[in-house]
Order: structure tokens, then sequence, then C-alpha cells
């Protein structure tokens, strides 16, 4: 998927994972403690990863309870 195919949320959500992985790795290499730039990291690893995910409103869901509808 390119760039220009992101809307203008994708493209802000994908900008603060690459901020925050950034400021994680700085962390990792300034020998923060593991607990405060490991989860920095992690978050802005994830959102470079939702950034691209397709923004459909279907899902399925195993556990939703379906009701019959009978013809009467």
């Amino acid at each position: 998927m390119k760039m220009k195919k992101l809307s203008n949320t994708q493209k802000l959500i994908f900008v603060l994972g690459v901020v925050g992985t950034i400021v994680g790795l700085v962390g990792k290499f300034n020998n923060w403690d593991h607990g405060d730039y490991f989860p920095i990291f992690y978050a802005g690893m994830s959102f470079m990863w939702i950034a691209f995910l397709k923004p459909e409103t279907k899902c399925c869901n195993l556990f939703k309870r379906r009701t019959s509808r009978s013809s009467i």
C-alpha cells in the first residue's frame, strides 16, 4: 500500500508510530531502564502496523448471538 492511499488519520498514526519507535530506540541505546523504553518502542511498532490495516467496518464475530427469522 502506498502512502498516497492512506487517509490523514492513518498518516498521523503512522507518524506517531515512527516517533515512538525512534524514542524507544534512543532510550535503548542511552541505557534507559527496560521498563522505560520498551513500552514506548512496542507501542510505536504497533502504531506503524495498525496504520496499514484496512478501515472496513465488517467484523466477523463468532460469539455474536444470531437471531433466527421465521416467516409467518
